[in-house]
């Protein structure tokens, strides 16, 4: 059986670098973005942003980023925005246009046209931005300016929704804006806004922005992406032999949920801190550590892992008694129905893997069988979870729709590579 050893460093995290293009609409100065994620989505803001009116420049360093502070192409008719495959694009693009004069339509391709956004719009229509959607998906079709602050409290769990209102609030009159959360999220957009010189203050759950305009920092370096890592630090859990590490990788506790769904379950785990502002990041190691054990993953910690639950469910495969995953719904509304796509995929390899209501149960260890082939349904999450498993199988069975990796992870193929590769010279 092949074992993945190494070291790599993951792609720059997409959550950051779609905030790092997305906020420059809204700030002064300029900035050299150093390991901007080069991922489908990340291009999606990027290709938004200059028809916009920003500007920007490959440089040998990386990405320079010149800050559009709110002037935007606004002819009298619509601006048209593609946002591709990236609901992260459409949904936080969304805030920081309900608050700038001009008339938008915001689209993408038919995955992301199925992809709910009445969470993100009815907000922004209560601070007084108009919006229409066709039967709450897109296209989205606003008219930005003239918005107010407000004070809302989001029915559940999203750091895009949570960061859209942010961003609006930044254009927002009459004070500061608050969002008020119902479990822990990501927390990237208030961390940039205060590291761009925005005055944001969090308080447990609630977090609050005053309005004004940022001023982009000389340099960001971009830590590496925790969902990408995810892949090869599960693949070295459940494969013996094996022992990977990923460096430079973005840390916050919003993001590091699975490291501890698998150190329960009694993966090997070691983790280096090198950083801590305006993202901690550092270095994390997983070495197969034997057989592992099923463990419950809890409504509250799904925020802090929602990428990583394919991943997490092909481990669970592998560990001995039920794994338990509560309150998964969000993954129906994903690229795929990603709930069913991972019982339907996961069950073509023999695991038992069942859904009650909103709940993922997964029985292991399980010897896998091989069917003719996978289908990932072009979502580029379980594309790689299904290649993770062909490797853990030592099978080299097609995964139909893997073209799809790309959106997240362009350089999959060659860590891939690079880690099996190692491992062999040994």
């Amino acid at each position: 059986m092949p074992s993945l050893n190494g070291e790599f460093v993951p792609p720059g995290d997409k959550s950051v670098s779609h905030r790092l293009v997305l906020l420059s609409l809204l700030s002064k100065g300029e900035m050299l973005i150093k390991g901007l994620s080069a991922c489908e989505d990340v291009a999606s803001s990027l290709n938004c942003f200059r028809i916009l009116g920003g500007r920007c420049r490959e440089e040998q360093e990386g990405l320079r980023i010149f800050g559009a502070n709110r002037r935007l192409c606004s002819d009298e008719g619509v601006t048209e925005l593609d946002c591709g495959n990236s609901g992260t694009t459409m949904r936080l693009l969304a805030g920081i246009l309900a608050g700038i004069p001009g008339f938008y339509r915001l689209d993408g391709d038919g995955q992301l046209r199925k992809r709910p956004m009445e969470r993100v719009c009815e907000p922004l229509r209560m601070m007084g931005a108009t919006i229409e959607t066709l039967l709450g998906k897109p296209p989205l079709t606003m008219t930005g300016g003239n918005i107010v602050a407000m004070d809302y409290a989001i029915q559940e769990a999203s750091a895009q929704v949570k960061g859209a209102i942010l961003l609006a609030g930044l254009s927002a009159e009459g004070g500061p804006t608050a969002v008020t959360e119902v479990a822990p999220t990501r927390s990237h957009t208030e961390r940039l806004i205060d590291h761009f010189g925005g005055r944001v203050e969090t308080n447990g759950l609630r977090v609050k922005v005053w309005p004004g305009t940022l001023t982009l920092p000389e340099t960001f370096v971009t830590p590496a992406d925790p969902s990408s890592a995810a892949f090869f630090l599960a693949g070295a859990a459940i494969i013996p032999g094996s022992r990977v590490t990923a460096k430079n990788l973005l840390l916050s506790n919003g993001r590091t949920g699975f490291l501890k769904v698998l150190d329960r379950m009694g993966a090997k785990i070691s983790l280096t801190m090198t950083s801590d502002t305006p993202e901690p990041a550092g270095e994390v190691t997983v070495e197969y550590n034997g057989p592992l054990n099923a463990t419950e993953v809890p409504a509250e910690e799904i925020p802090s892992l929602i990428d990583e639950i394919p991943v997490l469910s092909l481990v669970a495969t592998q560990a001995d008694g039920e794994t338990v995953f509560r309150k998964v719904d969000e993954l129906r509304i994903k690229e795929t129905d990603r709930l069913m796509s991972i019982r339907h995929q996961l069950g073509a390899l023999g695991a038992r893997v069942r859904v009650d209501g909103d709940d993922l149960f997964v029985r292991g260890p399980t010897s896998f069988i091989l069917p003719e082939s996978l289908d990932s349904g072009k979502d580029h999450r379980l594309a790689m979870t299904l290649t993770m498993a062909l490797v853990a199988a030592n099978a080299g069975i097609p995964v139909i729709g893997d073209e799809s990796i790309p959106i997240s992870y362009p350089g999959f193929r060659e860590d891939l590579e690079k880690l099996t590769r190692e491992s062999g010279a040994r």
